[in-house]
């Protein structure tokens, strides 16, 4: 699977573009609840260090990459439009993604994921994060030598 990111981080037109076809459950489940404006949610991020990818596949726009340091680790969001849902280019991205973040100097990633999305818990546990539930859930990734994710023991 050829995967390739362009940052557009601070490119408020193509975030917007991206957002636009996206169905409400696709934002809900990115935000965790639905948002009126994403724009105003990426000004926010992006003073805060958060950089954003666009995830190119066959050529195609076909998802967004968030990354937002947090000590040692990085907060990931990753947002797949819908035609392209169900495909195995979520699980893709964050494997193919995950040296990056380790070259970068993370010791590990986490995402945040509403108990809904059964998809999303669904990679993280295929992937081997630790996933801890409650009102929201958080899957951990640590991330090994060369940046693979390593498996929960």
């Amino acid at each position: 699977m050829s995967i390739d990111y362009v940052e557009i981080t601070g490119v408020y037109s193509k975030v917007q573009e991206f957002y636009r076809r996206l169905s409400l459950n696709s934002i809900i489940y990115r935000f965790l609840h639905p948002i009126a404006d994403p724009l105003y949610v990426y000004k926010y991020l992006w003073s805060r260090g958060c950089m954003t990818f666009l995830i190119y596949y066959e050529n195609k726009d076909v998802g967004l990459l968030d990354i937002t340091p947090c000590g040692e680790g990085v907060e990931v969001a990753i947002v797949i439009a819908d035609a392209y849902q169900g495909k195995g280019l979520g699980k893709a991205v964050a494997l193919d993604f995950a040296p990056r973040l380790w070259k970068m100097g993370f010791k590990y990633a986490f995402a945040y994921i509403m108990p809904e999305n059964y998809k999303a818990l669904s990679i993280a546990k295929k992937l081997g994060a630790e996933v801890r539930c409650r009102d929201i859930c958080i899957a951990i990734y640590r991330l090994g030598k060369e940046g693979e994710i390593c498996q929960r023991a």
